[in-house]
């Protein structure tokens, strides 16, 4: 006859079966103890890791002791530089968590024995803590880890050295072994000589491992050149090397010959070694900024329209406080929102010649929506720009747009041209008033100004009044550009006045093709291939076209004299 078993017994030998496996027979036991504190003390035990649906929960604790487990395997087992083993320990956060996830703990006590294990039997890249302890994350380093090279190896570790030895942060090797791989593949010696080589140019230690840092690729190939010359010229302006760091961002890298060809051409834009020292240090962006690009493309767009030497010198002597990176792209904004308003050219010019030093700090809301909360067409927003520019500034992004105003609201203005026209000797009411009203451009306080302009320079207001009727436009320029004109013509050409009042239209063409057209047509006189009594209307006004066709090519270098003329003006 069978024997039925008590489920509730079954269960308790089972459970004092597993106990007993689990606890040694010559486990110490309190005579006072209670049995029942066996499995509560071992449950205790347990439960110090605490576990979630990713894996234990790193504690302080746990990390420190993870943390010395890996010292002593990257010292003691794999025999790595102290300060290497222990960076790649204290540095490595997520690759411990990492580690952590893939190793098994029964307890608290026993994490550092079990990664011990593990780490002997299951070798990791150590590419992977070195390069996050450098300072890269694993997104930054993942393609730089090689897949068929587990260990460090030993020229790594000597260029590696000789960096710290030099001055360079630990956390910062990561972005030199990301730019400049190369560094860590030289032989003994070979880095040593290339940073020394810097410091026989008469570079600080503590100066030359933040160009480092941010210049990994100047200890690529020979001695850059480019930079001592950079520093040379910084250094007449009466920057030190100390400034020179306290500008440049570990963040960035830099190139250079960029930098050079960017204060080459601040040298050359500003004659006064005062205004471009002033300028440099009220805006070293332009210089450090992308290593001085955006100045370069910001100078290149600034031609393309036309701009004279007076305007970029007011624009960079008046610079935004943004970034050169923010001042372009809202440059180019503006004048995509002045094209789409159908806007002409020469208008586009005049406005960015006048008014590009704020236009860059202006970010504006798109052209659409600025037509809807305007509620106007775009003709009549063409009309209030080129009234005052400056209306623009109330269209940015962030600023509520009011609707424009009736055209009652520009009575004022219109009541002051109205006026300067009538002084002029227009008959008010007329049509020829109504003709000058839409030919001539700005506010009346500002064609007050610039003719009175003219008239400071040597011309008497009779003739000002002539110049200004037969050529309206030529007020719409900013009172210093008709003054540098001027003077280019009267001073240094040595044209008299009358000539600028038999054809005021020359005024109305920028600088740059004054200069060009009058410097060849000098060249080809000093040859005998230009008649010396050519009508300033007919250099000036002639197209490039002719003007190649029908002077140019009159000598045979000629053309390249001409392209030659181009590229030093330009």
């Amino acid at each position: 006859m069978k024997l039925m078993r008590n489920p509730r017994f079954t269960s308790l030998v089972k459970w004092v079966s597993n106990f007993f496996v689990q606890i040694p027979f010559n486990h110490p036991i309190s005579p006072t103890q209670n049995p029942r504190s066996f499995a509560t003390q071992r449950t205790a035990q347990v439960s110090s890791l605490k576990r979630t649906r990713n894996g234990i929960r790193i504690t302080p604790s746990i990390r420190k002791m993870a943390e010395e487990a890996m010292l002593d395997y990257f010292y003691s087992t794999r025999s790595l530089q102290y300060m290497v083993a222990e960076s790649m320990s204290k540095n490595s956060p997520l690759f411990i968590g990492n580690l952590l996830k893939k190793v098994n703990f029964v307890g608290a006590s026993d994490i550092s024995q079990c990664i011990t294990r593990h780490l002997r039997f299951h070798p990791v890249n150590e590419f992977e803590p070195f390069l996050e302890s450098s300072g890269l994350k694993p997104t930054e380093y993942t393609h730089l880890v090689p897949s068929d090279e587990l260990f460090l190896n030993k020229l790594l570790l000597e260029n590696h050295h000789v960096l710290c030895y030099s001055g360079v942060d630990p956390k910062r090797i990561g972005k030199i072994f990301e730019e400049a791989r190369e560094v860590f593949g030289y032989e003994t010696g070979v880095l040593a000589s290339k940073i020394k080589a810097y410091e026989d140019l008469g570079f600080s230690r503590l100066f030359l491992s933040k160009l480092i840092a941010c210049s990994p690729r100047i200890l690529i190939g020979a001695t850059n050149v480019q930079l001592p010359k950079v520093m040379e010229k910084l250094k007449a302006l009466g920057f030190d090397s100390d400034w020179v760091m306290k500008h440049l961002s570990e963040e960035a890298s830099y190139d250079w010959s960029s930098v050079y060809r960017t204060l080459s051409f601040l040298r050359d834009l500003f004659v006064d070694e005062d205004e471009l020292r002033g300028l440099i240090r009220e805006h070293p962006r332009l210089i450090f900024e992308d290593s001085g690009e955006w100045t370069l493309i910001l100078a290149g767009f600034q031609t393309k329209l036309g701009s004279s030497r007076s305007e970029f010198c007011s624009l960079f002597q008046r610079f935004p406080q943004v970034q050169v990176e923010r001042c372009v792209m809202n440059l180019r904004s503006c004048f995509l929102f002045l094209k789409e308003i159908e806007m002409e050219d020469d208008e586009i010019r005049r406005v960015f010649g006048s008014h590009s030093w704020w236009l860059g700090s202006c970010r504006l809301k798109k052209t659409s929506s600025l037509l809807i909360n305007l509620k106007a067409y775009k003709s009549r927003v063409c009309e209030v720009v080129k009234e005052n520019p400056e209306e623009i500034k109330k269209w940015t992004m962030g600023s509520k747009v009011e609707p424009l105003p009736d055209t009652e609201g520009y009575m004022d203005s219109k009541a002051m041209k109205t006026q300067f026209l009538l002084d002029l000797g227009y008959k008010e009411n007329s049509e020829e008033m109504e003709r000058a009203l839409k030919s001539f451009r700005g506010r009346g306080s500002e064609l007050r100004e610039r003719f009175n302009v003219l008239v400071s320079l040597g011309f008497n207001e009779k003739d000002v009044k002539d110049m200004v009727k037969a050529s309206p436009n030529i007020l719409t320029q900013a009172c210093d550009v008709l003054e540098t004109k001027v003077n280019y013509l009267v001073n240094e050409l040595g044209y008299p006045h009358s000539t600028l009042v038999a054809f005021p239209s020359c005024l109305k063409f920028t600088l740059q093709r004054m200069k060009l057209r009058f410097e060849m047509f000098s060249w080809l006189r000093a040859r005998g291939k230009a008649n010396p009594k050519l009508a300033v209307s007919t250099l000036v006004a002639s197209s490039d076209k002719d003007f190649v066709k029908y002077f140019v090519n009159r000598h045979p270098d000629g053309l390249k004299h001409f392209e030659d003329l181009k590229n030093q003006l330009l």
